[in-house]
């Protein structure tokens, strides 16, 4: 799914010259982006303690939206002051394109 939202990017870039070609390449966006807010969420509750779910998807949350928070402030002067805004997607395609290939290098060890 990380693979989809890369190429939901450089769809943007290559392709997306209409309004309808732009919400195209942001629903391919939301595939991804559904997988990459859920599974983390998913894999904690598998893992944690039941009594104590709630503290540590708590805490979880929060290491999350605080980067999260952050980065936007920051983001926002950085769009603006860029010559290109195409540049944005082009990063963001090539960091999740780079997430998806270490993805590949994840194993899945179950215990016996």
């Amino acid at each position: 799914m990380v693979a989809t939202m890369a190429l939901g990017y450089f769809g943007i870039v290559m392709w997306a010259s209409s309004a309808i070609m732009l919400y195209s390449m942001m629903c391919i966006l939301t595939l991804g982006w559904a997988a990459v807010v859920s599974l983390p969420f998913a894999i904690m509750s598998e893992k944690v303690d039941k009594s104590r779910m709630g503290f540590f998807m708590g805490i979880f949350n929060l290491s999350v939206v605080l980067p999260q928070l952050i980065a936007s402030s920051l983001v926002g002067t950085i769009i603006k002051n860029a010559g290109d805004k195409g540049i944005t997607f082009i990063i963001s395609g090539i960091s999740l394109a780079i997430s998806a290939a270490l993805w590949l290098l994840v194993s899945d060890k179950k215990k016996a």
